[in-house]
């Protein structure tokens, strides 16, 4: 039961940032904006698809550690046993929703999409909030002080470059 939880919380994850915001984006967009009102860029395109594939990445070697590391899946009925804090825990608390912000964005860019931009700040909004009101609670919880140090030197979404775990 544990398995399908994990595999359904990939793939319905997948969908919803790969598929179905997409299609919400250029529905809304040809509501309200005239498709010929963005134009469009070969370097522009390539640019989103590098911001697609990094975000990509990223929310896969999130995954990987909390699997490997943590011993337990992104999703909150199945969390990790252990306190990941390698990689890209480093620098960001909630990588993997960076990585969502992140593709979304990129697919705002190559689809010239106004309303998936919305949708994408939108998003880091909400991830916004359920880190506060949710996450960071619950984790304050179960590992206790070394998730208040970690809350203390570690950005909750946005890297600081200059500044990262010891």
């Amino acid at each position: 039961m544990n398995k399908i939880i994990e595999i359904t919380t990939y793939i319905g994850v997948a969908l919803a940032i790969w598929v179905i915001s997409p299609l919400l984006g250029k529905f809304l967009d040809s509501l309200y904006f005239n498709p010929g009102m963005l134009g469009s860029s070969a370097l522009i395109t390539i640019v989103g698809v590098f911001i697609i594939l990094l975000g990509t990445l990223l929310a896969i070697w999130t995954i990987y550690l909390l699997k490997a590391k943590g011993k337990g899946t992104p999703n909150p009925k199945l969390p990790p046993k252990e306190f990941v804090v390698t990689g890209p825990y480093r620098f960001s608390r909630n990588p993997m929703a960076l990585g969502g912000f992140l593709v979304l964005l990129g697919e705002a860019v190559v689809y010239y999409s106004p309303s998936l931009l919305g949708i994408s700040l939108l998003y880091c909004l909400i991830i916004y909030c359920n880190a506060v009101f949710v996450e960071e609670p619950e984790l304050q919880k179960r590992f206790g002080e070394s998730y208040e140090d970690y809350l203390k030197q570690v950005p909750r979404l946005f890297p600081n470059p200059w500044k990262r775990l010891k």
